[in-house]
């Protein structure tokens, strides 16, 4: 080839490779694109500081718990979630009020003002009765006999009006709900529970419970108490007080009448006693400070960002008691609810990871961690009443308690999770949890637990029940009991990491699943509308 014909072929060549190039445009990524940034050696990590015997246990109001808290809001802030709390903090502070009995007095009314029976629980006496539960200082009113407290469609053993009035009933325990019932929403005063068939076993409970006086009692809401918002007081009656009071001569015509009550419950309606009894507590209180930890992913979409997506877990445990066998008295709670505590931690990861590059969710995300829930579902119901996004913005909760663990059932496969509510609440909601459990994990969906009237009452038992009571449609995650709750020996070594990263992984997908939807999820099941109604808390 000559110089000439050589300069003319490199031309070529090389106009030829500086030519237009074909240019490829990368996707853009899709939300569930950061759904395997959730793994088990980051969530090994946060659970292992969160369950570490340092925090004593996480009990609430405890130093130990405060650790937790400061521990999450760190995380937080270097993820870059918004501080939507108090002040602009990452906590929304919470006060608990307990209180220290001294003593009880019980006096007894005839129906012209007598006394017939003064009676005083304390440290070193018992009487005629003795309170599970209080609910005000000083109460008065009417004894009612109310049977069995059943209630149906076919039988009520309460009165027409029940209002201020001691409903006076044999305790059992497939009716104690309608008592519960029955109390909140006629505002009786409460129950005198005929508990025990015998005086002895009476003498005998009574004499345990002295060793109450003086020691803090169950914590509650400040605001509810100052309110003078209670669940009604629960008290235990002798059965020989029982007796007299129903005008029977002892103790054994006082069970006889139970067994034909029960054999009859058709034939029993409400009866005066005639007597009236006052309550008198002495006791004085207690206040704690606790707090919920909330942090914010602000939705992309201008359109919908205003709509709220709710994601829970509460992070308290019951810190330090009996010891075990092995003398280890730190109840750690690696998987109640730690497991669902750092598995919502990195739900969260994951939502803003997928935020930065520009793939976030359409709806807003709250991310919330409830104090109390072992004291009462107590952060949650602060959080329900004192919301920082409205409750008719708020579209759906999602709440974590117990993901990290198989129970009795699935000792040989962790692929599973319970879900309650879903689709005992809303259909919309049910089809999206399916939705993506199939984009993502396909572990089982069971519905072992997802009855209403299933008798572990799970679907109120958790923090979500603070938001259904509301109306707002939940679905609950959660791996069933197992053989270390609320022991000492619920541990992190004790954690399936693989299912507890399966579970986070189903989780995000979907909240991301409910945060894209174009239509908000509804509920639409007439039985929880009515149980929302029947049962408020």
């Amino acid at each position: 080839m000559n110089k000439s014909n050589l300069y003319l072929f490199l031309l070529a060549a090389l106009i030829g490779c500086s030519g237009p190039k074909e240019v490829v445009t990368a996707p853009a990524p899709s939300i569930n694109d950061f759904t395997t940034t959730i793994n088990s050696e980051g969530l090994r990590a946060d659970l292992t500081v969160i369950a570490h015997d340092s925090l004593k246990g996480r009990e609430t109001g405890s130093e130990g718990q405060e650790m937790a808290a400061d521990y999450l809001a760190n995380k937080y802030e270097r993820l870059g979630l918004e501080p939507v709390g108090d002040n602009g903090t990452y906590f929304q502070k919470v006060s608990l009020t307990q209180p220290v009995t001294t003593s009880y007095t019980y006096s007894v009314y005839s129906s012209e003002g007598e006394l017939v029976n003064t009676s005083t629980h304390n440290a070193e006496e018992i009487g005629h009765f003795r309170t599970w539960s209080a609910g005000g200082p000083d109460l008065t009113g009417e004894i009612v006999f109310v049977g069995y407290s059943t209630k149906n469609d076919s039988v009520s053993h309460f009165p027409e009006d029940s209002e201020g009035k001691w409903l006076l009933t044999f305790y059992d325990r497939a009716s104690f709900s309608d008592l519960q019932k029955e109390i909140a929403t006629s505002n009786a005063l409460g129950a005198l529970l005929i508990l025990n068939s015998e005086e002895s076993e009476y003498i005998e409970s009574s004499e345990e419970d002295k060793a109450s006086f003086g020691v803090p009692g169950r914590m509650s809401l400040t605001y509810l108490v100052d309110e003078g918002a209670t669940s009604g007081v629960i008290n235990v009656i002798s059965p020989t007080m029982a007796a007299q009071l129903l005008g029977l001569n002892d103790v054994e015509d006082l069970n006889n009448l139970g067994q034909r009550i029960l054999a009859e419950p058709t034939g029993f309606e409400a009866i005066n006693t005639g007597f009236t009894l006052n309550h008198k507590e002495i006791a004085s209180t207690i206040i704690t400070e606790s707090k919920n930890i909330v942090a914010f992913i602000e939705g992309s979409n201008p359109l919908l960002k205003d709509e709220v997506v709710v994601l829970s877990s509460h992070y308290d445990h019951v810190g330090i008691g009996r010891p075990d066998s092995t003398g280890d008295a730190i109840y750690n709670g690696a998987d109640d609810d730690g497991s669902g505590t750092v598995g919502v931690l990195h739900v969260a990861q994951a939502l803003m990871s997928a935020k930065k590059a520009g793939a976030g969710p359409e709806r807003s995300v709250l991310i919330l961690h409830v104090t109390g829930e072992e004291k009462g579902l107590l952060g949650s119901r602060y959080y329900s009443d004192h919301p920082i996004y409205s409750i008719e913005n708020t579209i759906a909760n999602i709440n974590v308690d117990m993901i990290g663990r198989r129970d009795f059932e699935h000792p040989e496969d962790g692929d599973y999770i319970y879900i309650i509510g879903g689709k005992i609440i809303s259909s919309g909601l049910n089809t999206m949890l399916e939705e993506a459990n199939l984009e993502s994990v396909n572990i089982t969906l069971s519905d072992r637990y997802n009855d209403l009237n299933d008798p572990n009452q799970f679907y109120r038992r958790s923090d979500h029940w603070n938001f259904g009571r509301l109306g707002i449609p939940f679905a609950f995650f959660f791996n069933g009991v197992h053989e270390d709750y609320h022991r000492p020996s619920d541990e992190v070594d004790k954690i399936d990491f693989e299912a507890l990263t399966k579970r986070s992984q189903l989780i995000f997908t979907t909240i991301a699943k409910i945060a894209n939807a174009e239509e908000r999820p509804k509920v639409d099941n007439e039985e929880f509308i009515k149980k929302t109604q029947e049962q408020p808390r």
